[in-house]
């Protein structure tokens, strides 16, 4: 394997494995209390707060999925990007605006993040989305068997 697709794979399988733990955690608490934190960040109405907490976790698990296994992996990638992007924009937001959210959301109950170290770590996993769309399919991933005809 290249050190270009070895990267890649590894930034794929890292950005796939944190998006499939965000999402299951906030999967398997109540959409009302991830709505709750989507309210705070003041950006959506109310009515759309609880509808996007009830979607979003299984968006995450199943882009996290794609990535995971190496399925449409440029199109999950970009997925992936595209969701940092507008959580970085949520969270700088919420930092210039100077909100007071002791807790991103991002990782349900599981683990908290204040929004400048959620910031942080969007950042990373955005450059870790480009670096997997870069990248592609290698050879662990399905999108490499299926052009092989397997």
């Amino acid at each position: 394997m290249k050190t270009r697709e070895t990267t890649g794979t590894a930034a794929r399988l890292v950005v796939g494995a944190v998006l499939i733990f965000a999402g299951a955690s906030k999967a398997a608490a109540p959409a009302a209390e991830f709505a709750l934190v989507i309210q705070a960040y003041g950006l959506l109405s109310p009515s759309l707060a609880l509808p996007m907490a009830g979607l979003l976790p299984w968006i995450e698990i199943a882009v996290g999925w794609a990535l995971l296994l190496g399925l449409e992996t440029r199109l999950a990638a970009a997925a992936a990007g595209a969701m940092f992007g507008v959580f970085l924009s949520a969270l700088a937001s919420v930092i210039l605006r100077g909100i007071p959210i002791p807790n991103c959301g991002c990782f349900g109950g599981a683990a908290h993040f204040s929004p400048p170290q959620a910031f942080l770590v969007d950042s990373v996993l955005l450059a870790l989305s480009w670096t997997a769309f870069r990248a592609g399919p290698s050879a662990w991933s399905l999108d490499s068997w299926s052009d092989r005809g397997l």
